[in-house]
């Protein structure tokens, strides 16, 4: 055990009640259609500006190859006189791969759901009931509470919160929406997106050093308006910590052209830098595009101050999937390669920023 990792006093299980106040998330349960009412909206007088103000943090990154020099990542344990926090693992592909494919396979109805339980879209109030039933088994597999954010009576998101290993009260964001529009598998569009946020959850509960809280989020009805992401993010302006960065993934399974690329939508403060910066470590990711375009979770975020990008595949460049909400978004469409890929362009980016090199 690492002297940082001692010097934490968090419980794990009880993070995201008691530092975030949740007054209207649930934990895991057999059924999520109990839970009703909007979130909590906590105390009206709080100052969001206060606990939202994008930083340094999210741009101004190392970029020297020796991860760690200069900083507290790079301190030594007296105890045992090797790195307290050693460079940033790559995913191991023997769990990485699995555990995607089979996210995006169970989510899609290419399998099962659960036992007797396929899924041909992510649309109707059943079908999201039981997408979100197996998001929570998810979460706790990996050794994750997940709890349950409803916002509304039709509408709940799903979210995991993984605490820092020291005491602190800023907090990054990745989330991903769940659903689908109607008569879609939504193999692409998006349980890619769910994919990827799954197995960065899995990566970074293994680092034994973390400088920033992370929320894990899947959003709700993001195909009927972004309402989802557009609670959660209100809910967040509630709530007393500091919102370093928001980072939303949509459709990250098509790559016709080969070329790794991926579109960054309307980087704010920083962050697409903090991408480039991360990219030489994850390979066969280039070109990083810049582009625009808005209409996806991460405008939630931003449209209340939050600092805020969007990763997707050439939506704009033209290289996107041709079953964009149609009955033909399924899971042999998707380029598992393009997966892996953006994956690793995540994980590398995400660890830095939440690692010593990064804050």
């Amino acid at each position: 055990m690492s002297a940082r990792r001692a010097s934490s006093s968090r419980g794990r299980l009880g993070w995201g009640l008691a530092v975030l106040g949740c007054l209207a998330c649930s934990p895991a349960a057999e059924g999520d259609e109990g839970s009703t009412g909007g979130a909590s909206t906590g105390d009206e007088t709080s100052e969001p500006g206060t606990t939202r103000s994008a930083d340094d943090s999210t741009g101004a990154l190392e970029t020297d190859s020796t991860r760690g020099e200069g900083t507290e990542g790079g301190a030594t344990d007296e105890s045992t006189g090797e790195p307290a926090c050693p460079p940033l693992p790559a995913p191991d592909p023997a769990w990485l791969a699995p555990l995607q494919q089979d996210v995006v396979a169970r989510l899609s109805g290419a399998a099962e759901l659960s036992p007797g339980v396929t899924l041909s879209d992510r649309a109707t109030a059943s079908n999201r009931s039981a997408a979100r039933q197996f998001l929570l088994a998810q979460w706790s597999a990996l050794g994750l509470e997940g709890q349950l954010h409803a916002y509304s009576e039709t509408g709940t998101n799903v979210f995991a919160a993984l605490p820092a290993t020291i005491d602190t009260d800023r907090t990054v964001v990745i989330g991903a929406h769940f659903d689908s529009v109607p008569a879609s598998p939504g193999a692409n569009d998006n349980a890619t997106g769910v994919a990827m946020v799954l197995s960065l959850g899995r990566w970074l509960e293994e680092l034994p050093c973390r400088d920033l809280d992370v929320l894990l989020v899947c959003f709700d009805e993001e195909e009927l308006g972004l309402l989802g992401s557009a609670a959660f993010a209100e809910w967040l302006t509630t709530q007393p910590i500091e919102v370093v960065s928001v980072h939303t993934i949509d459709q990250m399974g098509w790559d016709a052209d080969g070329d790794r690329a991926i579109e960054l939508e309307r980087a704010d403060a920083g962050l697409f830098e903090l991408y480039e910066q991360a990219e030489p470590f994850a390979p066969g990711v280039t070109p990083l595009v810049p582009t625009n375009t808005g209409f996806t979770d991460h405008v939630s975020f931003r449209e209340l101050g939050f600092a805020a990008v969007g990763l997707t595949e050439e939506y704009v460049s033209g290289d996107t999937t041709p079953h964009y909400h149609l009955p033909s978004d399924t899971f042999d469409t998707v380029d598992l390669d393009y997966l892996a890929s953006s994956t690793a362009l995540l994980h590398e980016t995400i660890g830095r920023l939440v690692t010593a090199e990064g804050s």
